[in-house]
């Protein structure tokens, strides 16, 4: 994959990081930080994918095959994922606190995944998070 599809990966991710920092719902900011780093690992595998693999592979373990020094980050999201389909489902809720911390992980991640890419850093805004609540 050329550098112009992993950077507009990045500054898409970049911005799922923004909409997570501003979102009013714990669960939206769940979501949200869950797709900042989704589009960060697809910036990363999608060069790497094989003419015949199929499309819905799961790209957690393929980020852990293309990036082994990811694997963690692969593992902790690949839980995430669970975690949210069981927040957009409604058989779990989410609280405040969890919903902040995936956001400040998949912040880092996204960090890292721009470093190993050797991709120009964004520029680091001041963030603040908006007051959130837990949702029903």
């Amino acid at each position: 994959m050329g550098a112009a599809p992993a950077l507009a990966l990045l500054e898409q991710s970049r911005q799922c990081l923004a909409e997570a920092y501003a979102a009013e719902l714990a669960a939206a900011r769940y979501v949200t930080s869950q797709d900042a780093a989704m589009r960060a690992a697809a910036a990363l595998v999608a060069g790497h994918a094989r003419r015949g693999r199929s499309s819905r592979q799961d790209l957690w373990p393929l980020l852990a095959n293309q990036a082994p020094e990811l694997g963690e980050w692969a593992d902790f999201f690949a839980l995430a994922a669970v975690r949210r389909q069981e927040i957009e489902s409604r058989t779990a809720r989410v609280s405040v606190r969890e919903a902040d911390d995936l956001l400040r992980a998949a912040e880092t991640f996204v960090e890292a995944v721009t470093v190993t890419l050797g991709m120009p850093r964004g520029e680091r805004a001041a963030r603040r998070l908006a007051a959130a609540r837990d949702t029903a």
